[in-house]
């Protein structure tokens, strides 16, 4: 990987997508894709008080998910992307 600048970077090899992970709300949880998340949520708020803490604490344990999922050590990983 090589930075082309402070916020590109460009890759030598392409990059791979080894896996991905999901954390939904209620409301997902209720559709016709339920079975794929890897967690749903009774509560959005996640025991939170506000959303900004419950989507802080969601992020990370999606992250966290994603990382376990793919096997690979954390300090083994360059950069993950989210969409």
């Amino acid at each position: 990987m090589e930075k082309l600048g402070k916020q590109t970077i460009k890759f030598n090899t392409p990059p791979t997508i080894l896996e991905c992970s999901s954390i939904v709300g209620p409301k997902e949880a209720q559709g016709p894709l339920a079975k794929y998340f890897d967690q749903t949520l009774d509560d959005e708020f996640w025991g939170e008080k506000t959303w900004e803490k419950a989507e802080s604490k969601i992020i990370k344990e999606t992250v966290n998910t994603v990382i376990s999922k793919s096997g690979i050590a954390s300090n083994q990983i360059d950069c993950m992307f989210a969409r």
